[in-house]
């Protein structure tokens, strides 16, 4: 009996004492990786969320993945007058991916995923690639103050 307890001790201890080490990792990658991202911006949510509110007339924002989560992301639009904002999920374990959110001249929003070279993925509607090279200009600016701004 006391020998079935023992096991069952050292099972929950080592549980326990991985789930540390797990935390650890994941504290020591995303700051790692998002620490540079968040320095001298203002914080709106403690830990999580960070905001430079109208530098240069846009607002730079910062999403530090949740709790045990890899996924985070940096966004940048216009302060005023934004039809069109750029989203970008900086890679841990893959690549850097990027999206931008448009809105065409019906008012309708469209998101869309972008590839490396900045156009619309090869699979995306036609309608899609040319609402992205309509907004071309505003989106290398986009790209311009994000690159700027973040070693991503």
């Amino acid at each position: 009996m006391i020998r079935k307890h023992k096991k069952v001790v050292i099972i929950l201890g080592v549980i326990i004492l991985l789930f540390g080490l797990y935390n650890v990792v994941w504290y020591t990658i995303i700051w790692g990786k998002y620490g540079d991202f968040v320095e001298g911006m203002k914080e709106l949510y403690s830990h999580r969320t960070y905001v430079i509110d109208e530098l240069d007339g846009y607002t730079y924002n910062v999403k530090i993945p949740d709790y045990l989560s890899y996924t985070g992301n940096l966004g940048i639009q216009p302060s005023q007058n934004s039809d069109c904002a750029l989203i970008i999920w900086p890679g841990i374990f893959k690549e850097t991916e990027y999206g931008v959110f448009l809105q065409d001249e019906n008012g309708r929003n469209h998101a869309i995923e972008l590839t490396s070279d900045r156009e619309a993925k090869p699979d995306a509607p036609e309608e899609v690639k040319q609402l992205v090279e309509e907004y071309r200009d505003k989106i290398d600016a986009l790209f311009e103050r994000a690159d700027a701004q973040w070693d991503y």
